[in-house]
Order: C-alpha cells, then sequence, then structure tokens
C-alpha cells in the first residue's frame, strides 16, 4: 500500500530526501525534478512510497507509477488518485488518462481508474501517447493507433522507447529515430549510449543517455552535448541495460577460457540470480565486480611450483586483452618484487595488444631469502592501472638424500652386528 507524507517546508523536504539517499539505493527512473530512488518517489514537495521498487514513471499533469506489481495515478500534491494490482510492462499519461501496456493488449484507464479502452496489439514493449494518438513499439514492431483503438500505421522497427509530440522519436538501445506524426522517418542517429528519454522542445529535440544529454535541431544536426553527472545510483532501463551487460560478459568469458574465470563466473551467477529477481541494482553491482575482476585476471604471472634460495628460476610474464579494442604504452612493474628477490629485467615494456591478442616476456628471478614472500606485479597502460598479488615461498634446498634399501641389501647396522 502506498504512505503519502507531506512536507511542511522545505527544509523538511531536504532532511527527508536526504534520509532516503543512502548510498545503496538505486535509482531506475527520473523526469525533471521527480525522482525514484527504488521504490520511493520523491516530488518537489512529496514523498510516496510503495512496496515495490519503481521503475517507470510518465509526468503530465498527473503522474503515472510503474512498479513490479501496480500501476498508480499520482497527483500533482502527491496525493494517490488511485491504484491497481496490474503487472505491465509500460506506462504513459496524458489528461488524467494512463494507457498501460499489459501483455499483449494496450488498456487505457480514466481519472477514476476505469477501463475506457482495451486493444490487442503483440506484446507491448514501450508506449507513449498525447491524447490523440498512441504509439506502442511491440514484438512485431511499432504501431500508431488513433484514440478509438484503431490502427493508423505500422513499421517494422525494433525499439524499447517510444516518445510523442510534434514528431514521434523511437529508439532501440543506442539508434534514434525520429519520425512524423504520420510514420514517416525523418531522420536518424546512432548514440553513444542507451538513450532512456526524449524531449521534444521548440528548436529540436533532446535525447538523454546514460551520462549525457544531446541536443538536435530539426534536421537532425548535432547542437549541444552535455555531459551529467548524479549524486546517486543512476540505472536507467534496468531490466534493458543489466541483461546486455550480462550478455556482454558472457560473451567475454569465452574468449577468456585460458584465463581461468572461475571467480568471474561466480560473480555472473550470482548477477543472473538477482536479474531474475528484479533486483537489478544489486545485478548491476556483481556485474560491475565480475568486470573489475576480469580486468585484473588479464595480467597473467606463472611461477613454478618450486623455487629455492640462490637458484635462478623464470618467471612468465603476460597480458591476454580481453575488454579492450587495443591497450597500448603497456609497461609491467616488478620492483617490488627487489625486497625479496633480484630481479632482472624490473620493468617490461609491451607493443600494442589488440582484442584476444596474448603478449607474453620471460623474467629471470634470483631469491635472496627463505621463507614465504607477499609481492605486488603493477602493470599501467592506455587504460588505466591494474596490480595482482602473489605469494612465493622460497626453501632451501636439502644437501643430502635419503637412501632407500633394495630388497635383499643389508642395513649398516646389520654389518656392523
Amino acid at each position: 500500500m502506498c504512505q503519502v507524507e507531506a512536507m511542511e517546508t522545505q527544509l523538511e523536504e531536504a532532511k527527508e530526501i536526504k534520509l532516503i539517499k543512502p548510498a545503496d539505493r538505486w535509482v531506475y527512473c527520473k523526469r525533471g525534478e521527480i525522482v525514484c530512488y527504488e521504490n520511493i518517489l520523491v516530488g518537489r514537495n512529496f514523498v510516496v512510497s510503495f512496496d515495490k521498487p519503481i521503475f517507470e514513471i510518465s509526468v503530465d499533469k498527473t503522474i503515472a507509477v510503474r512498479t513490479e506489481n501496480e500501476v498508480a495515478l499520482i497527483g500533482p500534491e502527491g496525493n494517490i488518485i488511485w491504484r491497481k494490482k496490474i503487472k505491465a510492462n509500460a506506462v504513459s499519461c496524458r489528461n488524467d488518462k494512463v494507457a498501460v501496456g499489459v501483455g499483449k493488449k494496450v488498456l487505457v484507464l480514466n481519472g477514476s481508474g476505469e477501463k475506457v479502452l482495451s486493444k490487442r496489439v503483440g506484446k507491448v514493449l514501450a508506449l507513449d501517447f498525447d491524447g490523440e494518438i498512441f504509439i506502442v513499439a511491440t514484438d512485431k514492431g511499432i504501431k500508431c493507433l488513433n484514440s478509438e483503438g484503431e490502427e493508423l500505421w505500422k513499421l517494422h522497427l525494433k525499439a524499447n522507447l517510444v516518445r510523442v509530440g510534434y514528431a514521434v522519436a523511437v529508439s532501440n538501445y543506442n539508434d534514434l529515430i525520429l519520425l512524423t506524426r504520420d510514420g514517416h522517418v525523418l531522420w536518424s542517429k546512432k548514440l553513444d549510449g542507451i538513450v532512456y528519454d526524449v524531449k521534444f522542445g521548440d528548436d529540436g529535440i533532446t535525447a538523454y543517455t546514460y551520462g549525457s544529454k544531446v541536443k538536435f535541431d530539426f534536421e537532425g544536426r548535432i547542437v549541444e552535448v552535455v555531459r551529467e553527472e548524479y549524486d546517486f545510483k543512476f540505472l536507467p532501463l534496468p531490466h534493458i541495460l543489466v541483461q546486455r551487460k550480462i550478455d556482454e560478459i558472457k560473451s567475454l568469458l569465452k574468449l577468456s577460457k585460458d584465463l581461468k574465470p572461475k571467480s568471474v563466473k561466480r560473480l555472473v551467477k550470482q548477477a543472473k540470480k538477482y536479474f531474475k529477481r528484479r533486483e537489478y541494482g544489486r545485478s548491476y553491482e556483481f556485474i560491475l565486480t565480475a568486470i573489475e575482476e576480469l580486468e585484473r585476471l588479464q595480467l597473467v604471472v606463472e611461477l613454478p611450483k618450486k623455487v629455492y634460495i640462490n637458484e635462478a628460476f623464470n618467471v612468465k610474464i603476460g597480458y591476454k586483452n580481453v575488454l579492450h579494442d587495443v591497450v597500448e604504452n603497456l609497461v609491467v612493474d616488478l620492483t617490488d618484487l627487489e625486497k625479496y628477490f633480484e630481479v632482472e629485467p624490473k620493468m617490461i615494456e609491451f607493443p600494442p595488444v589488440r582484442r584476444g591478442m596474448v603478449v607474453r616476456s620471460d623474467v629471470k628471478i634470483v631469491p635472496k631469502y627463505e621463507g614465504t614472500f607477499k609481492v605486488i606485479v603493477n602493470a599501467r597502460s592506455s587504460v588505466g592501472e591494474l596490480s595482482r598479488e602473489f605469494e612465493i615461498t622460497v626453501a632451501r634446498k636439502r644437501l643430502f638424500r635419503l637412501f632407500r634399501r633394495e630388497k635383499g641389501e643389508e642395513t649398516l647396522l646389520e654389518l656392523l652386528e
């Protein structure tokens, strides 16, 4: 059940917002001043709490909210107009009406929560409407319906985001396409990140990607690119972004079999588990940790099983590029080993390493002392720095041999007797 807490002053509002923004909360959606911290919707002067994380909001005069199992309509002061137990795929509101994608249907509910339209269109992936037309992204393409639910046109385009204004914006991950309201393509662009929102302005449109906003004029020319920073953990379109990350690291694991990435596989398994539970933020954290671990495993150090004091041995230093298109200016630093070993060379410079390539070099090492030592091998390159810690046990060679008596031989004691 929703709980609404009105705030009397801006100071109280600031205190409340500070309380509900701990580091462990994820933001899956935001529109303007309205930000959703997992299951908590924060407006300018109100806070609304839900049982489940909020995956999508649509803001007009009112606010439509979609969680895992509920759709609600919230008034401008944070009052609950209605709420319903609906497992929806998409939601959009305009003029006190709410369009909801439920399975293969588009439902339209009025300001009282009563159903006024139901139309079967195919599996709904995203939708938007402006009171005159509905734009629905389905598994069969983009469909445009009039206010009565009659199909006006359709295009065989895939999309995970649609927006209606004086034109129609359609996005499929990184691709942004602008259509006329009657379905003709005006232009298309490929952006650096996944598009999670599009806004129409008087002089063009602005596309919001993860970490930046890109403004286009009417002809599709880029006017401005602004980098965005957030004071919260922002994960827009979480089911899409996290699934793509899981698929990405699964393909990377195929490329890194020889690195023995068991630790990475365990992390990916955890990520999949939380993804199925729709705990997308937790899943994403495991994926990020898995990528960090895979980054570390790219630096390969092969040690012999037995090492003896004052006896030289070779260490194989290698680097396999799994994560990057190309790694340049790669230098491996072995100076930390000098505390316990004689090392030659201390620094190794490698040529550029393209994705999937491996570079190797042998290093001669002579132990100075007996014991077990922890050493760090560092690497720096055009993509950053990384370190790996290793434990080397140095033993002293035994100077005598143990003899085994063969069958029929007498021992020294037996001979003396």
